[in-house]
This record gives structure tokens, sequence and C-alpha cells, in this order.
């Protein structure tokens, strides 16, 4: 295998670094093209400059919201990664949608994948698809084979995004390559970082990745509420920045802003599901720069000849210029592209649609593993002022908040206990007792004339439900729990019934 990458500027630049460096047109021929302009005119011009010269060639493109060559980034550059399998077959295909992305996943997973497919490399359009859905429709074919790419980008202005193949440029739709291989080693990795901060807040209403509202609030002025005016109005650009997050069997999911739309409601990179309990999320600019050096090392010590990086945009904005020292160590192992995306397809127990994440596939045909001197020279990090502003004041509004819920809180226990003396000294001037269950957290009050009524001192008997169920008389058990779970099930409106107790 053999892997090199280069920018493009001209034609006949292009047919100049092809033939420099002897790149045979074949079959086994794998052409990524990432592109910074979104224009399916420049787009149609570039794949015939390409195919001119590499007419066998497999052709897979996406645009972008920047580009990464020899683990370096760019913005407004065109990207293109020509990798020459020696033992791999290449199969690609192309597909528009029908809906949201689904049956196209259903598609490409039934028109790609066969018995040696080792991987399967697919871009969808950044503002239509709903990725978590296209991954589904790829699972519900085969769920096993591994998936890697990402939604398009267009330099997070969210308004056309494009993916292609040689024979299809579309602006609603995917396309996907299998590698295909006996003898392919395939690594997938990533690094996350983004941390939920503040209040935990409920999805009220949602539908597929549109989000309506969140503890009763429209989505967008959840995050002026939470973030400042200034974020909802950049939104959804900004908003990358600042995903919901949402935690799935253990894996803390972010899902990114990809649209806004008039009535407050967002669209999202992925579903959200309404109940679902999700925190604002920031990232950790130190944690980044520390795991790219773990994540290098892990790579390392796996046999490597090309390495492709689909990371998010959200890094790309809040790191700056940084965002290159974490990708930049993996190009010491070896040659290095990808791109910026709306969202990233992930292989690791199951397929995941990803967002603020960095991922990476790394690919050989053979068994050696490369000698590689990783960097590890520590860097300082700028975070964004106006992301920091917001991080400030997300803190400032869940600390006011907690706040008053702790004075409530405060004050409400302190009407508890007043009126519970209070109704200590009436029971006992009236002698009747009370036994006082809470079914929403199981505690139990019972009066100490209660217990005296049945030979106890208050200090005999503990405040639990086991005190009043051990006294019931076995015979009147059954018609006393029959009634009681009537009642927590609101089949009746009342709790009546006179049954037998032990005394002391």
């Amino acid at each position: 295998m053999k892997s090199i990458n280069s920018y493009y500027t001209t034609k006949e630049e292009l047919g100049f670094f092809i033939n420099k460096h002897k790149i045979q047109n074949s079959s086994a021929l794998l052409v990524q093209v990432f592109s910074a302009i979104s224009s399916k005119a420049f787009i149609a011009a570039l794949l015939s400059d390409i195919t001119s010269f590499l007419p066998d060639a497999v052709i897979i493109g996406s645009t972008t919201d920047g580009e990464i060559m020899d683990g370096k980034v760019s913005s407004g550059k065109i990207v293109l990664s020509f990798t020459q399998f020696e033992h791999t077959t290449l199969k690609v295909s192309a597909v528009e949608h029908i809906v949201d992305g689904y049956y196209s996943g259903q598609y490409l997973a039934k028109e790609l994948i066969g018995d040696d497919t080792k991987l399967l490399i697919a871009f969808a359009d950044g503002v239509h698809t709903n990725g978590e859905e296209f991954l589904n429709g790829i699972v519900s074919i085969n769920d096993e084979v591994v998936v890697a790419g990402g939604h398009a980008g267009d330099n997070s202005s969210f308004v056309e995004t494009l993916v292609f193949t040689k024979e299809h440029i579309f602006e609603k739709g995917a396309v996907g390559v299998t590698l295909n291989s006996k003898y392919l080693h395939v690594y997938t990795d990533h690094s996350f970082n983004w941390h939920p901060i503040g209040n935990e807040l409920t999805v009220t209403k949602a539908e597929g990745n549109r989000v309506y509202t969140i503890d009763g609030r429209s989505a967008v002025d959840t995050y002026a509420h939470y973030l400042g005016e200034d974020i909802a109005k950049g939104l959804p650009g900004i908003g990358i920045e600042f995903p919901l997050i949402v935690n799935r069997d253990g894996l803390d999911i972010a899902r990114a802003t990809m649209g806004k739309e008039n009535d407050g409601s967002l669209i999202l990179a992925g579903s959200l599901h309404t109940g679902e309990r999700v925190r604002i999320g920031f990232g950790d600019s130190k944690g980044i720069i520390k795991d790219s050096k773990v994540l290098a090392k892990c790579t390392a010590q796996r046999p490597s000849e090309v390495i492709f990086v689909y990371s998010c945009t959200a890094r790309k904005h809040f790191m700056g210029d940084e965002i290159e020292s974490e990708i930049l160590p993996l190009q010491y192992i070896a040659p290095v592209s990808g791109f910026f995306t709306h969202g990233e397809f992930f292989t690791s127990i199951k397929k995941e649609l990803l967002n603020q994440t960095m991922t990476l596939v790394s690919l050989s045909e053979s068994d050696s593993m490369a000698e590689s001197a990783i960097e590890t020279k520590p860097k300082h990090i700028d975070i964004n002022i106006a992301s920091m502003d917001a991080l400030i004041h997300l803190i400032d509004i869940s600390s006011e908040e907690i706040k008053r819920q702790t004075k409530t809180l405060e004050k409400s226990n302190r009407l508890n206990q007043q009126l519970k003396e209070r109704m200590e000294m009436a029971l006992a001037g009236g002698k009747t007792s009370v036994l006082d269950w809470d079914f929403a957290d199981n505690s139990l009050y019972i009066s100490p004339s209660w217990k005296e009524m049945l030979g106890y001192r208050d200090d005999e008997l503990p405040n639990s439900t086991s005190t009043w169920y051990h006294k019931v008389h076995p015979e009147d058990k059954k018609i006393v729990f029959s009634l009681l779970r009537k009642n927590q099930s609101e089949q009746i409106k009342y709790f009546e019934n006179n049954h037998r107790l032990k005394h002391k």
C-alpha cells in the first residue's frame, strides 16, 4: 500500500504531481477529495481534471469545514488523498435521499458490503441527513462492518454541503466506498473531551433530530438562557461548540446544532428523544492535547500505512490554530489526510453518530510495524474569548438556579418541620395517631402516639414501611395490600380500610 497527499491548485499542477510521484491509474487507487469550495460547477470541473489523468481510479469526496493534509490543518483549500492498494479491491456507490438518510444507509450497505468487506467509508450531506438514521440503515443490513467518515461541511454556513463520486454530485444524499480484502488491517479510535456542565435538562418535545422545547422553553431560548443572547443569535454556527450531551448506555454522546428554525426549534446532527435528559457541553482543551498523545501511541502500536481523520468542526473552532497539535503527531506514524465534519461516523461496540469528536481509521496491508517518533512537546492553548464568555454565562446561570433550588428546598424542609411539630402537638392533645407514607421516595412518618397505641416507645420502632407491614394482622394483609396497589395505580382515589395491628 502507498499513500500520498496533495493540495489541488490547477489541472497542470495536478498532472505534474501525478507524474512526479508515479501515481498509477488503477481501479485499486482510492482518491479522496476534501473541498472547501461548495459549488457543483467547481466539483464537476475538479472531477473532470482528476479523471482525465486517472480514469479508472475510485473517487469519493465531500465539502468541508476545514481540511487535513499530512497532519496539517487548512481552511479554504482542496486536499487530494491518493491511496494505492495492492491486495484490496474497492467498490463505490452513491444514493440520493428519499427521506432523512435511513434508506440511503440501507442502499449503500446492500450495494457495497460483501463477505470480504473490512471497512465502509461513507460521506453524507451535512444539512439534510439525520446521521443517526443513516447509520441505523446500515446496521439494519450489516452490523459488523467497520464504518468511518462523516457529514459534509460548508465552512459552518449550514446552507449547502456536497458529497460526490466520479458520476454523482449530491446536496441531499450519501456516497460510500468499501475496502474488501482478507489481508487489510483496520484500526479505529476516537477522542471526545467534551464535558457536560450545569443543570440536567429534560427534552420536552422532539421529533427525530428536531428539538422543539427543553424544560418547556424553546430550544433556542434554552441556549439564550444558559449561554446568553449572543450565542443564541449565532446559532447554528457557534452552537456546534456547545452541544447537548446525552448519556446512552454509559457513553456520553453529543448532539450539535445544524439548523435553526423560525419557531425556535433546532435541527441537530442526530436524534434526541422526548424525555431524555441532557446537559450543555463544553470542550476541555488540555484534555484534547493530552489525549492526542495517547491516541497516537495506541495507533503506533498497530500496523499502519495510512491514516484518515474525520474530526468535528467544533474542535477546530474551539481550539483555533492549536487544533493541529492534536492531529500532527499521527503524521509521524503514517500519511494523514481527512476533513472537519458536521458529524462523525464511528464504530465501537456499535455504530454511533458522534459530534465534537476526532475519529481516525488506520489501514495497512502489511503486518510490519513502522517506527515512529511521536512529538511530545507541550502546547500552550488559547481558548476563544466568545467561548469563554459563554462558559462563564453557563456557570453563572446554573449556579443561580442551584442556589434557588437549594433555598426552596431549605424553606420546604423548615415548613415541613414546623408542620410536623404542630401536627404532633395536635395529635397528642386529641389522642389520635397518624401514619404518613410518601410513595415518591418510600419514606414513612409514624407518630409517637401510633407506636404508643401498640405498647411501644417512640424510639423502639423505626419510621419505616417494614414497621407497619409487620404489625398488620396476617389475615388482613391481602385486602390491605390489594387496596393499596389500586390506590397507587390510581384505580381508586382513596385508600380506606379497617385492619388489625399486633400489640407489643
